[in-house]
């Protein structure tokens, strides 16, 4: 994602009491964003609802068991922030399922190339999500299982009920499911942002989907 995209010298939190990892990131990520730091675990929500940063980057080294109940308090207090975890080797799949779930956008090894580092925030930052195709895989997996048990409706075999959708809500389900935002979607389809939340609700209800992830991984499964 090229860095004009996303807003010049918004801020960046970045949770970590690892010198070199901060000053790596502030180093690789400082010509298009402006970077804060915080050592502390247990205020970053509170930080993060006061100073609402476009993007936050939690260091797992810095939180023992409140990684999960981080994310979900900051996505309460600031749901405009994204959030990308900072993982260590040691990190399993089914922690990300449970993280994702919680409210993160994205994954990067504490390792990450600097190339890649940029792209990655820069992604995000435009509201793109940032995981592994085993975590993508997982998701899906998931997602036909609620399908398979009733959670939700697709309709009959043969009546896909994307072909109930109208011409511009099909518009603004491809780009959901390219990993728009809304704001995005208004100034690509020249509408406002009430009238993209309009047809998203009109979307969620034909699909009988409860949210954007599922809107996109149920479009993939059906396209």
């Amino acid at each position: 994602m090229p860095a004009s995209d996303s807003r010049k010298f918004s801020v960046i939190l970045v949770a970590s009491n690892d010198r070199s990892l901060t000053g790596r990131f502030s180093n690789v990520l400082g010509e298009s964003f402006s970077i804060s730091i915080s050592t502390d675990p247990s205020g970053i929500p509170g930080l993060a609802g006061r100073s609402n940063p476009l993007l936050l980057m939690l260091d797992s080294s810095l939180f023992n068991n409140t990684l999960q109940s981080t994310i979900s308090e900051t996505v309460n207090l600031a749901p405009q922030t994204r959030v990308i975890v900072l993982e260590n080797e040691t990190n399993e799949p089914a922690d990300q399922l449970t993280l994702f779930k919680s409210g993160a956008h994205g994954f990067l090894s504490r390792s990450i190339s600097p190339a890649l580092l940029l792209k990655a925030a820069h992604a995000v930052c435009n509201g793109e999500i940032w995981i592994p195709r085993q975590l993508i895989t997982e998701l899906i997996g998931e997602l036909v299982h609620d399908t398979s048990t009733g959670k939700h409706t697709l309709g009959v075999a043969g009546d896909s009920p994307i072909e109930h959708l109208t011409p511009r809500e099909m518009q603004v389900a491809e780009m959901v499911h390219r990993g728009g935002n809304n704001k995005s979607i208004a100034r690509t389809l020249d509408i406002s942002e009430r009238t993209v939340k309009a047809h998203l609700s009109a979307i969620f209800r034909k699909l009988d989907v409860e949210n954007r992830l599922h809107l996109a991984l149920l479009f993939s499964e059906l396209k």
